[in-house]
């Protein structure tokens, strides 16, 4: 998959995801953030909990072989969770507990299948 195309799947992944968990009633709070480690496509904040959503969005086609879900490796997890950090650490924000969610969309010919992990790793 070329470059540009595969940036527009990903935002299109992340513009689903975002409008899903507006509705579960969460706060968007930063797309994209990056640090030297890497890359949190959603930062979110669940108001009834005072937890802060670190959420990795993936997007794929139905006749993709392995679960969207599935793609987010102990290497994924690790720069996660260290950009996680360095955002923590330059934001003043009131936050009781961290999460880190995995939603995995799946386009099955325009029907979209969202899976939302909490607390997946």
């Amino acid at each position: 998959m070329e470059e540009s195309e595969r940036k527009k799947k990903g935002e299109l992944g992340e513009k689903i995801a975002s409008r899903y968990l507006l509705k579960k009633g969460y706060f968007i709070i930063k797309k994209n953030y990056k640090s030297s480690f890497g890359e949190i496509d959603i930062i979110a904040f669940d108001e009834t909990t005072k937890t802060l959503l670190f959420v990795e969005v993936r997007l794929r086609s139905e006749n993709f072989q392995v679960n969207p879900l599935e793609t987010v490796d102990y290497k994924k997890q690790e720069r996660i969770r260290k950009t996680a950090l360095k955002f923590l650490s330059k934001i003043k924000f009131p936050y009781e507990s961290i999460r880190f969610d995995v939603i995995g969309i799946i386009d099955q010919k325009g029907k979209l299948k969202i899976d939302h992990v909490e607390d997946a790793f």
